[in-house]
């Protein structure tokens, strides 16, 4: 059992390997193990103080939405076989302890002294520690989004983390079917993604427009902007995944968001939603175009509907 427990772990942490490729994180340092600074009150058991604290994988970068920001993302790989738990109560809070224990003490580690003179000379005037949990089932008969059953569960108060995202079947899949799908139906395009600008991060001139890395503020975002930019002539298309399924009102709402921001850069629209039928919801595009008014012949607007599977980023052994 112990020997089999092992494998499943491994299987997990290189379908997550995978999967970070595929955003744009490549080459996390992996197997990093800290002192603990706080032996009784992270003890798993009474009586037996804790010494250490493992990081599965751990993903430091400059922040392209906030000015002068360094990401660190202290990434913990659960991984299982089996369905999710019924109910994931629990074991969600197991998860979630662990990875804010961990955090608490990456805060005052040499790693994150380390990490952080990494990008010493870029004017960095701050770090986020922020916690991912990558949750999986490899069961595909299980419930797939897990963290919608766990939203309103009560966390400890003695915790201390300032954020943890949380990323489950559900999750990865709309985030690796909206790659997938761009990828596929613009194969002569290349693929990045599109960085928001806003008042956190006007003033650093280090910042990108777009680029590789998928930020971690997008890592559980309803929506994924990109920029496909053709390879033989660098004209760009905007592209928007989105969570929903599709329906007049959030066609409605991605349309004028893509006029809104893209104006500098590209005419051209692209929706992918988790369901979106030509046959039956096309007639719903023109509309949603035609309510666009004089605008509406500026635009390029094509939609396509997602589809995948997460898991098979590796095969199964």
């Amino acid at each position: 059992m112990g020997e089999l427990s092992k494998k499943i772990g491994e299987h997990g942490e290189r379908v997550v390997l995978e999967f970070l490729k595929m955003i744009g994180w490549a080459a996390p340092g992996d197997g990093e193990t800290l002192q603990c600074n706080k032996p009784d009150k992270h003890a798993k058991k009474e009586g037996s103080p804790r010494t250490t604290h493992g990081i599965d994988l751990f993903f430091p970068h400059k922040s392209q939405l906030e000015d002068f920001t360094i990401s660190n993302a202290i990434i913990s790989v659960k991984y299982t076989s089996k369905p999710y738990p019924s109910p994931p109560n629990n074991k969600f809070k197991e998860h979630i302890t662990d990875l804010s224990q961990t955090i608490e003490c990456f805060a005052r580690s040499e790693l994150r002294d380390q990490s952080n003179r990494e990008y010493e000379g870029l004017g960095i005037r701050r770090s986020n520690d922020t916690g991912v949990l990558f949750w999986f089932s490899g069961n595909r008969d299980s419930e797939q989004d897990v963290v919608g059953k766990v939203a309103g569960v009560i966390l400890d108060k003695e915790l201390d983390f300032s954020s943890i995202q949380v990323i489950d079947n559900a999750r990865a899949a709309f985030i690796y079917n909206s790659i997938i799908t761009a990828r596929r139906i613009y194969d002569t395009c290349e693929l990045n993604f599109h960085y928001a600008f806003n008042s956190s991060n006007y003033t650093d001139q280090g910042i990108e427009k777009y680029g590789k890395i998928l930020p971690l503020e997008y890592i559980t975002s309803p929506i994924i902007p990109m920029r496909l930019i053709d390879k033989s002539n660098n004209k760009q298309k905007f592209c928007i995944s989105t969570i929903e399924n599709f329906s007049e009102d959030a066609m409605k709402r991605l349309l004028n968001f893509a006029s809104d921001i893209s104006q500098d850069f590209s005419q051209e629209f692209i929706f992918i939603f988790t369901q979106y039928d030509e046959l039956e919801d096309k007639s719903i595009v023109n509309k949603c175009i035609r309510s666009l008014g004089e605008r509406s012949s500026l635009f390029d607007v094509k939609v396509h509907c997602s589809n995948g599977d997460f898991r098979g980023l590796i095969n199964e052994q």
